[in-house]
């Protein structure tokens, strides 16, 4: 083996050197590598864990803010439905006033009117009777020929007309 440049000495002691070597390594370099490894897992596991509940809470608290948005909606869409029957009710009131009020003025005005009516229909027959008796004192008093009687007459509705 010696041709060959291998020294069968130096064989065994690099393999007692690397058995030492491992040795060592087993005693005192894996272990605190090994519990670097294990911490390591540990965190990552722990890191994933915290992920998982992070996204349930994530979700719970999704599911809740869309149920309190939805409830909102509902309480949005009842007062909106609640003030348009309000104001329904109010322009229906409103409406229902104002018919009342026409009403009444129209009554009010019809009884003016059935007023004014009579007080004028009292103004005519005094205006009437005072004319009837104008015209029959003129006849009385002289004899009327066709032409003179024409000219009484217009007399009298000139009279009338300038409102005597």
């Amino acid at each position: 083996m010696a041709a060959l440049g291998i020294n069968p000495g130096t064989i065994v002691a690099e393999i007692l050197s690397f058995l030492i070597f491992l040795f060592f390594m087993y005693k005192y370099g894996f272990p605190p590598m090994e519990k670097i490894l294990r911490e390591r897992r540990e965190r990552i596991e722990g890191s994933i864990e915290e992920a998982r509940r992070d996204r349930e809470e994530a979700a719970q608290l999704k599911a809740q803010f869309q149920a309190q948005i939805q409830s909102a909606r509902q309480e949005a869409q009842s007062l909106i439905e609640r003030a348009q029957r309000t104001a329904d009710l109010q322009a229906q009131e409103t409406i229902q006033s104002a018919r009342e009020e026409a009403n009444r003025l129209v009554a009010m005005a019809r009884q003016e009117i059935e007023g004014e009516k009579r007080e004028a229909l009292r103004e005519i027959r005094k205006e009437v009777a005072d004319l009837s008796l104008a015209i029959a004192g003129k006849v009385l008093e002289e004899e009327l020929d066709g032409a003179r009687q024409r000219k009484l007459v217009d007399e009298f509705l000139s009279t009338a007309e300038s409102g005597s």
